[in-house]
């Protein structure tokens, strides 16, 4: 099997890989999720996913080797801003990460969510670092690696290597299991929570947190939206939604967002998930106007013309604006995105 078709199994979180697990099992076992149960059901889908993507094993990291391609992503709303590593760790007995030596500035992260999407620990150092303890036996650790110029195959290489070189020691290696969820019954849960989640626009700083800080009334959204969002001091993710009709060409001009690592604009389909590998733009991508903001068009090469910083859309397109280590403006829900307007070339 080809590595694209590889990645077309697997993608999506829950829709394949894990209906193959349903199979395997008695329809009238299974288990359907609630609303009570649902960000439970949710993390153990990426957790079955993500233990696959990873050669099967527990405490050991898949990597995503090129930015994310359109064939293989994992779950909605990833970007192309960094490479990613990604492992589910079994913490049972105690468990330490380790982060390796950056050879320059450029921003690293490595993200620890608990079974019950909560922020364990969000890592910005080198070296080794223990899992805190209390968490649920089964943890989700998500490297990233910031791309400064994703044509650039020496350096995509070079991030290759740092990524192999995060590692997990781990006292308990079982494999997680997921429970004989009724997968159907959970993506039905996620498709009418994305509804109230596109509704937003700077999402709420309560939607992920530690156990006691994150609201239990909203943060299914996240879960269902943005799973695996980072807490808002790390990176802050403002919405929004376009014209559904991709027929024609969107234009706006936006003031850089104050931040102390980077930003990036990533465009999705209706359904959260990328659809072109035209669907970014970032700090070190963008060209900038004389004044430093930065005119982006949405739109097709027909529709739009040859335009730098041109992104393509799809029908009922969005997107995300990605802060990362936002500045006090963003914080404070005071930077603001303008509105698209119809351009005519």
């Amino acid at each position: 099997m080809n590595s694209l078709k590889f990645l077309a199994i697997l993608v999506v979180a829950c829709t394949v890989v894990l209906s193959g697990f349903t199979l395997e099992l008695k329809a009238s076992e299974q288990i359907k999720v609630t609303a009570e149960t649902y960000i439970r059901a949710e993390v153990d889908g990426r957790m079955a996913v993500i233990q696959k993507r990873a050669g099967d094993r527990i405490n050991a990291f898949f990597i995503i080797r090129r930015p994310t391609p359109v064939e293989g992503q994992v779950v909605v709303r990833m970007n192309r801003d960094t490479l990613y590593g990604g492992a589910v760790v079994d913490t049972a007995g105690g468990a330490a990460v380790y982060v390796p030596e950056m050879p320059d500035d450029r921003y690293f992260s490595l993200y620890l969510i608990d079974n019950d999407h909560y922020v364990v620990d969000v890592i910005t150092s080198s070296g080794k670092h223990k899992i805190p303890e209390g968490t649920t036996k089964y943890v989700i650790a998500v490297a990233r690696i910031q791309i400064l110029d994703p044509g650039d195959e020496e350096e995509l290489q070079v991030i290759n290597n740092l990524l192999d070189q995060f590692a997990i020691e781990a006292k308990s290696a079982d494999k997680f299991v997921p429970p004989n969820w009724d997968w159907n019954s959970m993506m039905a849960l996620r498709d009418e929570y994305e509804k109230e989640f596109v509704s937003y626009g700077q999402y709420p700083a309560d939607w992920m947190d530690i156990k006691g800080k994150a609201s239990e009334e909203s943060r299914h959204l996240a879960a269902a939206g943005a799973f695996g969002l980072f807490p808002e001091t790390e990176a802050t993710y403002i919405n929004y939604t376009g014209p559904k009709d991709s027929s024609k060409c969107y234009t706006a001009t936006y003031d850089v967002p104050p931040n102390e690592a980077f930003w990036s604009i990533s465009v999705y389909g209706s359904d959260a998930f990328l659809k072109s590998d035209n669907a970014t733009i970032n700090d070190r991508t963008a060209t900038f106007n004389e004044d430093g903001t930065v005119t982006v068009f949405f739109g097709s090469e027909q529709a739009c013309g040859q335009k730098d910083n041109r992104i393509a859309i799809t029908d009922g397109w969005n997107f995300l604006m990605r802060v990362y280590r936002p500045g006090e403006q963003v914080l404070k829900h005071q930077y603001k995105l303008p509105d698209v307007s119809v351009y005519a070339p």
